[in-house]
């Protein structure tokens, strides 16, 4: 009973990847590594399944359900084991990639997003169905000189995949205003 009280407390029950409150509390723990470090580089997405209340407006929440799975499946498959994957929010995820570059995280990114493009998700009443994503990628120290403002950067980026027309990957080499104490500060 233990070890299914402690899963439940870490994971999401439908994906079976992190839970929004574990994986904040890894990431913070390796943001506070990356700031005291002065090699270290970590990469941050967010993605948002493009359209998701129409899927579950027209095939019902249980069929959603079943893409919310597919789609956590499909996330652990592209990603290394070491990298923490959460569900974050009704149909949004996130992947924190810690010793990762800039490149390699946004190849990483396009990835996930070809993946799941490109093969229909098969729902249990046999139908299957298209399904698209939309990711904002953040890296430090490319984007911030502070780890921390990472998902604020991240989340900006996500914004712009969905309003610039879904289905794409939106990223930037520049640093961003970065959020500290509640206070914005620019930077370059």
């Amino acid at each position: 009973m233990f070890k299914q009280y402690k899963f439940q407390a870490n994971y999401d029950f439908l994906t079976g990847i992190f839970n929004k409150r574990k994986f904040e509390e890894v990431s913070r723990l390796l943001y506070d590594q990356a700031a005291h470090s002065a090699s270290s580089q970590l990469a941050l997405f967010y993605l948002d399944i493009d359209h998701f209340k129409q899927i579950n407006d027209q095939y019902g929440h249980y069929e959603g359900d079943q893409v919310l799975k597919e789609l956590g499946a499909r996330l652990r498959l592209v990603i290394r084991r070491s990298d923490p994957s959460a569900r974050i929010g009704g149909e949004e995820f996130a992947v924190l990639m810690p010793n990762c570059t800039h490149s390699k995280g946004l190849h990483l990114a396009e990835e996930i997003r070809q993946t799941i493009d490109e093969e229909p998700i098969l729902l249990t009443s046999g139908d299957t169905i298209p399904v698209t994503v939309s990711l904002g990628f953040a890296h430090y120290p490319t984007n911030t000189e502070n780890p921390e403002a990472l998902p604020l950067i991240a989340d900006r980026l996500l914004y712009e995949a969905k309003t610039s027309g879904r289905n794409k990957v939106c990223s930037t080499k520049k640093k961003k205003n970065e959020f500290r104490r509640g206070f914005i500060l620019s930077f370059r």
